[in-house]
């Protein structure tokens, strides 16, 4: 992925910028490192993130989560959802590795839809790789009644 379109900014600035996912970027160990239109750089603590046993793996359903946040920043629209992912784990994650930094790529197609590009690497390898496609949808459920 090329580099960012924006000169790099404090994260509080970065998070006032951010339209979408607010309440996760809080209650997980993500940092924002930086946010431009249709792109976003992200970065998970592993050493904070869930583990999958004692020898300290973490869980691939974290990383998933950290690269979709990642995907939603760079979209960074209010009602945006995901509603599909092509992903891949190209290596284990451990704690130790201390951090996996994510990056993304987002742009519209014809219908609306939103395909985001997301590549996570620790030490600069990749170890994660993944193509979005998010939608930007209404506050109505189709689960709700309709009464």
């Amino acid at each position: 992925m090329s580099e960012a379109l924006e000169v790099k900014k404090d994260n509080q600035s970065l998070i006032s910028e951010l339209n979408s996912h607010k309440n996760i970027y809080a209650n997980h160990s993500y940092q924002l490192l930086e946010l431009s239109h249709g792109y976003a750089k992200t970065s998970i603590n592993s050493q904070k993130s869930e583990t999958v046993d004692q020898e300290n793996i973490v869980y691939d359903g974290s990383i998933f989560s950290a690269a979709n946040f990642c995907a939603m920043a760079a979209v960074n629209e209010e009602h945006t959802f995901l509603i599909s992912a092509n992903i891949d784990f190209l290596n284990q994650i451990n704690t130790e590795d201390e951090e996996v930094i994510f990056e993304a790529r987002a742009k519209s197609n014809l219908s609306g839809k939103k395909q985001i590009e997301v590549q996570g690497k620790v030490n600069d390898i990749t170890v994660f790789i993944g193509d979005f496609v998010a939608m930007k949808l209404d506050n109505q459920s189709l689960l709700k009644s309709t009464k």
